[in-house]
């Protein structure tokens, strides 16, 4: 009998580059970012995000191509979800607007929106009638997030609590107890052995989406480099690291993710310029930018490290990096607010870098969490942290498994029966987990 063979192929989520332009129905729902609608509410309209990617509703992060600071992502009408005799008006929603395409939208996530309003100030559209919007990012998981237990734990805490984005276990207050709650020593793991600390599974591949860390001293890393060794370990997979204050130092100049020999402590920066205002980190609003990108930064404790310095003729790895920098100059000198991939293999405003993972730098010991936003510009930073916990590339479509299944059969026996082979293959940039193979 001749051999036969049946290849499958099943996609988790697809690997060709987003459409930059995406056609959304009526009925389309809408979570505001910008001051106009989320003034109050802009910290839990990210903990309304992970909570509807923790149950799989895939969301798209609307950002205008090359738009301006301050300018539309895309305008439309709407109603208000909770009152929907509250009337919107072809009013430009700003500041990076969150949507889930009609044809996405049914009675389960309107049940956790209903849910999520009950506790949360957070407010919801549905729109009224056909849009277009460019894709900065299509999401469709909710990033597994690891904290480091650095000494400073409760800046991130206050930024996590604020958002009410819980840990592994669903705890919103993530206590130092928190399985997620990483300890220097446990992320180091043993000396001189490679991807054995808690970032990683006994696979050797990552446990986190992400990893943040506040403030971990200079002199502590110097003295553990193992640390960063598995950070660095940990960044060879679409995965994102964030660092601010005094933490960038110390992975940095013993590191080396972004810059070629580290920064330099920078000066306080109270006048700054915004660029890259299409990029997923930038995205911000209620803040007065001019035509120039010119604004003003407020830190609540400018701390140790409130921006950072290239030595005199260094360069990052690859341009691009900074959307918060010193009023002016190029970037390298009284930078805020960067981001790259790692060794700048790829450049920062790609989707994704194949393998490899992201870093992103804040200067600035703490921010608030106060609201409304627009009367707290110190709260400011906060939402910038937030907005770096969803571009990580293990959230987006980009960076999700994909699975090829090659099935072959042997020829009958005598008595009737086959033995079938499966060929199992993630060609995708993401660890699958709990998968289950089925033949129906």
């Amino acid at each position: 009998m001749k051999r036969t063979v049946v290849t499958l192929l099943v996609m988790a989520f697809a690997l060709s580059g987003t459409a930059r332009a995406k056609s959304f129905g009526t009925g389309s729902i809408i979570i505001p970012m910008d001051v106009d609608y989320q003034d109050s509410g802009m910290f839990k309209a990210y903990g309304l995000v992970y909570e509807l990617l923790r149950n799989d509703v895939p969301i798209y992060w609307v950002i205008k191509q090359g738009k301006t600071f301050g300018s539309a992502d895309f305008t439309t009408d709407a109603v208000d979800f909770k009152d929907s005799q509250t009337v919107i008006t072809d009013h430009g929603y700003r500041g990076g607007p969150w949507v889930i395409d009609s044809a996405d939208v049914n009675d389960t996530v309107k049940a956790i929106i209903v849910a999520w309003q009950a506790v949360h100030v957070t407010t919801v559209h549905v729109t009224t009638k056909d849009f277009e919007g460019d894709i900065g990012r299509k999401l469709v998981a909710a990033p597994t997030i690891a904290m480091h237990a650095d000494g400073n734990q409760a800046i991130a805490r206050s930024y996590m609590v604020a958002a009410h984005i819980p840990d592994s276990t669903l705890d919103p207050t993530w206590p130092d107890s928190s399985p997620d709650m990483l300890t220097p020593a446990e992320i180091a793991g043993t000396v001189g052995v490679e991807r054995d600390g808690a970032l990683f599974s006994s696979n050797g591949r990552p446990r986190y989406c992400q990893l943040m860390t506040m403030h971990w001293g200079v002199g502590d890393a110097e003295k553990n480099p193992e640390v960063v060794a598995e950070v660095k370990e940990f960044l060879g997979f679409p995965t994102h690291f964030f660092a601010e204050c005094q933490a960038v130092n110390a992975f940095e100049n013993i590191g080396f993710f972004l810059t070629f020999n580290g920064f330099e402590i920078g000066k306080e920066q109270n006048k700054v310029k915004f660029v890259n205002a299409d990029s997923p980190f930038a995205q911000i609003d209620g803040i007065v930018i001019d035509v120039d990108g010119i604004g003003a930064w407020d830190y609540l404790k400018g701390g140790s490290e409130p921006s950072y310095d290239l030595p005199n003729g260094d360069s990052y790895r690859i341009g691009g990096i900074t959307m918060i920098t010193k009023f002016d100059t190029s970037e390298g000198n009284g930078d805020v607010w960067m981001t790259g991939y790692l060794n700048g293999t790829c450049a920062p405003t790609e989707e994704d870098c194949g393998s490899l993972g992201k870093v992103s730098y804040l200067g600035g010991h703490q921010y608030d969490v106060k609201l409304p936003i627009s009367d707290n510009p110190k709260s400011q930073g906060t939402r910038l942290f937030l907005n770096s916990l969803f571009e990580a590339p293990c959230a987006t479509d980009k960076g999700q498994p994909f699975f090829a299944f090659t099935k072959s059969a042997d020829p009958p026996t005598a008595e009737g029966n086959v033995t079938y082979h499966i060929l199992v293959q993630n060609n995708g940039l993401s660890t699958a987990t709990d998968v289950e193979v089925r033949d129906p």
